[in-house]
């Protein structure tokens, strides 16, 4: 899961009044159904959800770009249909930002799979705020059990805007960017340098197309699947620092680092069992940066 830091909405009231019989009509704050896992073509699904007692305070907003989608109060969960690329979620306890500032610049940015549901559980962070933790379908089910849905405000999140679409990917080797097992910019080679002040230059080109810049750190499957996570995602995390010194906009690129899971060749070590350096040379596609570009075509 890659991560990025980066209303004036008025919500409905509790009760609506009856035109005709004047007796007010309550909306159910709450129902017991579960998720939709069907999700329509070239969306993604998200769900958030609150534990009755994730943390202490008044209703937690929930934000998608900005957008108002719902106000999760303790033991309850919202889904909301999105496109997969570059999503901004946000959360904030109701009446804390009454300006309605921080919905437009806080929050972190996801790239989500196409056509599967994505899972973010409200917690506190160490000032007591909420914020918004990406879990894994697992561990969803198991803590969404009795969950029931909340429904008592409408959402404003505009679900039906055409999606972004891949434009570009460029895919940097490792072995140009870093010296050997390091990450930061103090061990950036030259030639890396050089790779990503062409990139940013090239994207300068056509600012209004990109929507989204993902910054998508991998390596190969020597050393442990933590090590190899760490690894990856410190990488993208310079490679993200660089582009937005570049003068790309910051708030557009999002970083994350998927270790080992996605390999380009994964055959390597059945190939050269015994021969350490056939096996790195073999493995040298799947060390890499992907710098890819998300927006709309001409």
């Amino acid at each position: 899961m890659f991560q990025y830091r980066k209303l004036l909405w008025v919500l409905l009231p509790l009760t609506a009044v009856g035109c005709a019989s004047h007796q007010k009509e309550s909306w159910i704050d709450t129902k017991q159904a579960a998720y939709s896992t069907s999700v329509p073509d070239n969306r993604s699904s998200v769900v958030f959800y609150r534990q009755a007692d994730a943390i202490s305070g008044p209703t937690v907003n929930i934000y998608v770009n900005g957008q108002y989608s719902g106000s999760l109060q303790p033991n309850a969960y919202r889904q909301e249909t999105v496109c997969a690329q570059n999503q901004r979620f946000y959360a904030e306890f109701t009446k804390s930002d009454t300006g309605y500032r921080n919905k437009h610049n806080s929050g972190d940015y996801y790239n989500l799979p196409d056509l599967a549901v994505s899972f973010f559980k409200v917690v506190s962070d160490s000032n007591g705020h909420p914020v918004l933790q990406a879990v894994s379908p697992e561990q969803a089910e198991a803590e969404m059990k009795g969950i029931p849905r909340q429904n008592h405000t409408l959402s404003r999140v505009v679900s039906e805007e055409q999606c972004a679409v891949v434009l570009k990917k460029y895919s940097l080797q490792t072995s140009a960017l870093f010296k050997f097992d390091r990450y930061d910019y103090e061990n950036m080679l030259p030639k890396g340098k050089q790779e990503l002040s062409a990139i940013s230059e090239e994207i300068k080109q056509n600012p209004d197309l990109i929507r989204g810049i993902a910054v998508v750190g991998h390596t190969d499957p020597s050393g442990t699947p933590a090590y190899n996570q760490k690894l990856s995602t410190n990488r993208a995390a310079t490679v993200k620092q660089v582009l937005a010194e570049s003068g790309l906009d910051r708030r557009l690129i999002s970083a994350e680092g998927k270790g080992e899971r996605e390999l380009v060749v994964n055959d390597c070590r059945k190939k050269h069992p015994n021969n350490a350096q056939a096996r790195k040379e073999c493995d040298q596609p799947n060390r890499r940066v992907e710098v890819i570009l998300h927006g709309e075509k001409k």
